[in-house]
């Protein structure tokens, strides 16, 4: 797993890295150490090694790659983190209504997201999506035709459910708001298959040996994540936002963003 995502970060560093906002200002900002007040971070924790619980010396906190990258973004403004947990097809819809100040959530750039947000330059470029099924099914399913008539799950309102409705024809999608809740279905014989980031379909294979990726339908390249702000930029966060984003790529703080998350990935609770 560190190979393979040793393997993402580089994906992203070699990246000619583009501002969707078009905001391209990217000096390291500064820092007195004594925060000046909060930010609030939306995100929807249930995607390790991203973002996800675990238990702490008995406190339950929110962790993963986002959240240590959400802590440096509010570190470099010199404010305090605040985290406010959303339904992942809401955190868009909720920051446009000022319940949090950006969103961070394994999150890619498309044209439908742009109409309604602002985001910086990428962070991380994932594995490709990955469909995940039971394993003793794998040997169902060599191509997409294989999936009709077969309960296929994905989150709602990700660049996952659009595979399942637009590629895997005949599919009957089953789509859901909670990551957890669809790993269960799948594990409960309540779905066929899903489709899944390929970070994160690797860790739930990790975590359920039930449970195996189907390498022999791959479903080609992944988009970079980015941070999203509301539209053009209200609140003037891009520029520390990019250049945080620059920083940590170029010190190697991604790693060990990455590395820790990998780490406790193993602890994650629903």
């Amino acid at each position: 797993m560190k190979k393979i995502f040793a393997l993402a970060l580089a994906a992203v560093m070699s990246l000619s890295l583009f501002a969707c906002s078009g905001n391209t200002d990217s000096s390291t900002p500064a820092s007195s150490g004594e925060p000046k007040g909060t930010v609030v971070l939306g995100t929807s924790a249930d995607y390790p090694p991203f973002e996800f619980h675990i238990m702490d010396n008995g406190e339950d906190k929110v962790v993963g790659i986002d959240v240590a990258l959400a802590h440096q973004i509010a570190a470099d403004m010199d404010a305090e983190l605040e985290i406010a947990e959303m339904n992942f097809d809401n955190l868009l819809t909720l920051m446009a209504q000022g319940n949090c100040d950006f969103v961070i959530a394994a999150m890619e750039s498309d044209p439908e997201r742009l109409e309604s947000a602002s985001c910086s330059d990428p962070y991380y470029t994932d594995l490709p999506a990955m469909i995940v099924t039971k394993k003793a099914n794998l040997d169902q399913y060599k191509s997409l035709d294989d999936f009709a008539g077969k309960t296929v799950g994905a989150q709602t309102a990700t660049t996952k459910a659009d595979i399942v409705t637009d590629q895997m024809t005949g599919a009957v999608p089953s789509l859901m708001t909670s990551v957890v809740d669809l790993v269960n279905n799948l594990v409960y014989d309540k779905c066929d298959a899903l489709v899944l980031d390929g970070a994160v379909a690797l860790q739930y294979v990790k975590s359920n040996p039930d449970l195996a990726v189907v390498e022999a339908v791959p479903l080609g390249e992944a988009l970079p994540y980015c941070v999203w702000v509301a539209k053009d930029d209200p609140k003037g966060l891009l520029p520390s936002i990019n250049a945080t984003i620059a920083k940590v790529l170029d010190d190697g703080s991604m790693d060990a963003f990455i590395t820790e998350a990998n780490d406790l990935s193993d602890q994650a609770i629903g």
